[in-house]
């Protein structure tokens, strides 16, 4: 059965700070992995982004969005299909936001101000997705994981960027609280496409972003690509830092061993 492979985790140069590729630069090597499409998905303001936070919330917009349009001209001229969605960050925890649009930003300024559940009212209350990126994931400039089950549509349990052992605990995180799972390459560089097997695999082709959104809400008609061992269950308990799980309230506890997930 034929299938339709597309990127959900990308950052271009035009406004992430991270990323040493252009957005037009992706297109052609997408292709040859034989994608039909990519969402741009730069850092927000309040994350890695290259815009000037000082700038006046429309220009900041106008600029943010440049990536993702010149990527969707490239893209269009070239038979690949390029959504948007942005990642959006509290600090230790970042969220992929996917089905809204430039329109919905430049309306609503007060997004920088948000919290978690703000945040995922809005966005679930404008028809889009609020997907957990690289949820276990553990860095130096991480000083801790938290977790929100009744705040998320789903999460990341693949990300080429993370560690197998990450994701195997992402996959187990997503499943005992029947959460939509995505896989993406969180790429940066566009000479690394291809490299990692990770993604979505839709049974059709997707012609909008809200295809995407509908798919994941409704967990059908698509399957995550992944390296089999990134999705196997977890090998260990250890974490080097603490992990939050936060409940429908708010409220959170320090969950010491998970291997078990007899604590989540």
């Amino acid at each position: 059965m034929k299938h339709y492979s597309y990127e959900t985790h990308l950052h271009t140069k035009e406004a992430s700070a991270c990323s040493v590729s252009w957005g037009t630069e992706y297109i052609e090597p997408y292709l040859r992995a034989g994608f039909s499409g990519i969402i741009v998905t730069d850092h927000f303001f309040n994350g890695n982004s290259s815009i000037s936070r000082s700038l006046p919330w429309e220009q900041r917009v106008q600029q943010f969005c440049k990536g993702y349009e010149n990527t969707k001209q490239a893209g269009d001229q070239a038979g690949l299909s390029v959504f948007f969605g942005w990642e959006h960050s509290f600090g230790n925890d970042e969220y992929l936001i996917y089905g809204l649009d430039k329109a919905w930003l430049l309306e609503h300024p007060a997004v920088m101000e948000w919290n978690h559940q703000e945040l995922f009212e809005a966005v679930d209350s404008s028809g889009g997705c609020m997907i957990q990126a690289h949820p276990f994931r553990e860095r130096f400039y991480l000083s801790a994981i938290h977790l929100r089950p009744f705040a998320v549509h789903g999460v990341e349990a693949v990300n080429a960027e993370n560690d197998a052992e990450f994701d195997r605990k992402a996959c187990a995180y997503a499943s005992k609280y029947e959460l939509a799972m995505t896989s993406g390459n969180d790429i940066h560089d566009a000479t690394k496409v291809g490299l990692a097997p990770a993604g979505m695999a839709f049974d059709y082709p997707l012609d909008t972003i809200s295809d995407f959104v509908k798919a994941l809400k409704e967990r059908k008609g698509y399957r995550i690509l992944s390296d089999e061992t990134h999705v196997q269950p977890p090998k260990s308990s250890d974490s080097a830092i603490p992990v939050y799980l936060y409940d429908a309230s708010g409220s959170k506890k320090l969950v010491h061993a998970y291997n078990t997930w007899s604590q989540l």
